[in-house]
């Protein structure tokens, strides 16, 4: 059996970093990765290969984190009930299980406390303002937002 050279242990490590990336690293374990992929390809001469890898973290760490992190993220807030992703949105009123008003969030069917004068009516919009074990509390939106 061959040794490894010095090429294949830079590969290893690249993939070594690459898998790693997957535990939510924030794309600086996958820049690093690339970066050892550099010292793969700088040729032979230790020193040589140990430049590359310097070089091509010290350019592709800030690349990756502040350019193409944040242009993978999504657009719109998200989390669990609760988490505080919620607070804000505009939500419909609807007639939930047993006839009493509740309010659709992300798809799943909560029941609802109403902050103001007169309960909704199902079809009202809504702004959620917080989030009490599974009860949502919502205020009435106003005319503006509900507009937009």
């Amino acid at each position: 059996m061959v040794g490894l050279a010095a090429w294949h242990i830079w590969v290893i490590l690249a993939l070594i970093l690459a898998g790693l990336e997957l535990l939510g690293a924030q794309f600086v374990l996958l820049a690093l990765g690339v970066s050892a992929l550099g010292g793969a390809l700088a040729g032979a001469g230790l020193n040589l290969q140990l430049i590359s890898v310097a070089i091509t973290a010290l350019v592709l760490v800030p690349l990756f984190v502040r350019k193409i992190h944040p242009y993978l993220l999504p657009k719109t807030p998200y989390g669990t009930l609760g988490s505080g992703a919620e607070t804000g949105q505009l939500a419909k009123v609807i007639i939930g299980n047993g006839g009493k008003p509740a309010v659709r969030v992300s798809g799943n069917e909560y029941p609802l406390r109403w902050e103001g004068e007169a309960p909704p009516a199902a079809g009202d919009t809504v702004r959620i303002v917080s989030v009490e074990g599974i009860t949502v509390c919502v205020e009435p939106a106003s005319k503006e937002s509900v507009s937009k």
